[in-house]
């Protein structure tokens, strides 16, 4: 097999695996954290924010392609599948905000490009800038597509500090993870 042809099925396998654990994070967090809904597709609790900026941390671009195909998905099957449209960019908003916001922060020296350089600073940074974006790009989206129901000004907060609370618990957790694997070896 061809160099280029195994890497291309190495990135598609990344973005597919991606795509499922996103889906599957989303799952698990309304089945947590249903009652802390704020409004549909925003939740003061958001487990998967933090995934986000892991899978981008750590895949790049599959990981990014991965988040925007769980988005499509969740979008289709668990939210509404009436407006493709409203689906499809809410998926790029969704995968593409956290990878452009590390690219960003990489391009001005903001973000260590090495994982293993990353500091707590710049690890909250990432969180809060992409959080904040994320829930921008998310709510404008729903603006300009006119989705039922919305209020930006309203909305945006409690969808901004969803996607922190949800980033910092995961990436808290993952770390601490890390930590006591580390302590056994």
């Amino acid at each position: 097999m061809s160099p280029l042809i195994q890497r291309t099925l190495q990135k598609t396998a990344l973005t597919l695996i991606s795509a499922v654990l996103f889906v599957g994070f989303f799952k698990f967090n309304d089945w947590i954290f249903h009652t802390l809904e704020h409004s549909k597709g925003v939740n003061w609790v958001f487990l998967p924010a933090g995934f986000r900026v892991i899978l981008v941390l750590v895949l790049g671009l599959p990981g990014a392609l991965g988040l925007m195909l769980g988005s499509w998905f969740i979008d289709w099957e668990v939210i509404d599948g009436s407006n493709p449209l409203l689906g499809l960019l809410n998926g790029v908003a969704g995968g593409l905000t956290p990878w452009v916001v590390m690219k960003y922060l990489h391009k001005h020296h903001w973000l260590s490009e090495q994982l293993q350089k990353l500091d707590p600073l710049q690890l909250l940074n990432l969180t809060l800038i992409s959080s904040a974006a994320s829930a921008v790009a998310h709510q404008l989206v729903w603006l300009l597509m006119d989705r039922p129901n919305i209020n930006v000004w309203v909305d945006v907060w409690p969808m901004f500090f969803g996607n922190v609370t949800g980033a910092l618990l995961m990436l808290y957790s993952f770390k601490f993870a890390l930590d006591r694997l580390r302590i056994k070896t």
